[in-house]
């Protein structure tokens, strides 16, 4: 990459170049997002690498604010969005290509007190989403994968934000693709465009809500349904009401446990007796940074003795070697890797509904349906084989 002349006068030529550059850094540091952030006098960039956000290394972690400009409207321009226009929020999209790689790019832009900030989130469209690669252990993945094979049913998958459950959802519809299944899907965006899928994307401009959405869909002659995320009341009757009439439908709820996606259903006004017969499958999920294999290092026994905790203790004597040997390790840093750590992995907690469950759902006792100790345990597990580190399983499961 060829260095950029910041503070000489901003040609055409300049702005297009620095564009390129900080993308190209993005996506090489594999990063999920792209933050252009206006100060005072310049504009400070920062990205977000395996769920963390980080500032890029100078000179591009603050621009002056003549090439700040110019690159901002740069990006409206290839995201179609309306450079005349800096106080309402906007958003835009366009499509960026790093050597034979091409990634979709999502512009949003919102008006502060310095100007406007814009974020760029970045897709690439070769991902991978096998369903085998998503961090479940062999047992979980047997579970998943029978619940797959019914014909209906609702499979919830719960987590907050930035936990990795729409890619768990496609990674689901990519499995139980055939030539003999209809699949259609609900989404606000479409994030991966699936071949063999038709996928419809919310539009608010024209009053297309989830539940307009999936209404229609039913109306398509569908075998499988999903639907990004149960958000109201209406989209949650629709849904109940596909999973009871031979759909299996796969959906997503910002919640923390599987406890409190059962109270967000009822604070939505679901009928929770109807919910307890549809419910098939609900999943909890993190995504915890991996380690990096270039220069994690095995913990000395002293380091081992001191995780003495009970829940460590319960941890080990729990573990069967479903992620591989025990080789506990720490995280050192070095150039290929953020700090000791490259790439993230699920970590689950899988719970098939049986009668007792459905029970609970029915009578609202949600709190019985926490047992174990869910992703924290399987996230340790994870620590154990050497996979990441309990300071990561903290950070995401506290």
């Amino acid at each position: 990459m060829s260095d950029i002349p910041f503070y000489s006068p901003v040609s055409l030529n300049n702005v297009i170049a620095l564009t390129d550059q900080l993308l190209e850094i993005a996506a090489v540091a594999d990063a999920s997002d792209l933050h252009l952030e206006p100060l005072s006098q310049s504009m400070r960039i920062r990205m977000r690498v395996d769920g963390l956000m980080q500032l890029l290394k100078s000179p591009f972690d603050q621009l002056p604010a003549s090439a700040a400009d110019a690159i901002v409207v740069r990006i409206k321009l290839l995201s179609e969005m309306d450079i005349s226009e800096s106080r309402r929020p906007q958003d835009g999209s366009f499509q960026w290509q790093l050597n034979d790689k091409w990634v979709d790019i999502r512009c949003s832009s919102l008006a502060g007190h310095w100007g406007e900030k814009l974020v760029l989130r970045l897709q690439w469209q070769q991902q991978n989403i096998d369903i085998c690669q998503q961090g479940l252990s062999p047992q979980q993945l047997q579970i998943v994968n029978r619940q797959l094979s019914k014909p209906q049913g609702l499979i919830l998958v719960t987590g907050p934000t930035g936990s990795g459950k729409t890619m768990f959802l496609y990674s689901c519809l990519k499995k139980i693709q055939a030539p003999h299944i209809n699949i259609v899907s609900a989404e606000d965006p479409v994030e991966i465009a699936l071949l063999g899928v038709h996928q419809v994307a919310v539009n608010n401009a024209i009053n297309l809500s989830f539940s307009h959405i999936l209404r229609a869909l039913l109306r398509q002659d569908p075998d499988v349904i999903m639907l990004g995320e149960l958000r109201d009341f209406d989209s949650a009757d629709v849904a109940l009401k596909a999973a009871q009439t031979g759909h299996l439908l796969l959906t997503s709820m910002h919640t923390s446990s599987i406890s409190e996606a059962m109270h967000r259903c009822h604070g939505l006004g679901v009928d929770m007796l109807a919910l307890s017969y549809c419910l098939s499958l609900i999943i909890n999920q993190r995504l915890v940074r991996r380690l990096c294999n270039e220069c994690k290092q095995p913990m000395t026994e002293l380091q081992l003795a001191a995780m003495g905790s009970e829940e460590w203790c319960d941890a080990v004597a729990t573990y069967e070697f479903c992620f591989g040997v025990v080789n506990p390790c720490l995280p050192v840093g070095c150039e290929a890797c953020h700090g000791g750590f490259r790439g993230r992995l699920g970590v689950f907690d899988v719970m098939v509904m049986d009668q007792s469950k459905r029970d609970s759902v029915a009578q609202r006792q949600v709190q019985e349906l926490e047992y174990g100790a869910g992703v924290r345990r399987q996230g340790l597990w994870r620590v154990l084989a050497g996979h990441t580190s309990t300071a990561e399983v903290n950070r995401v499961t506290w």
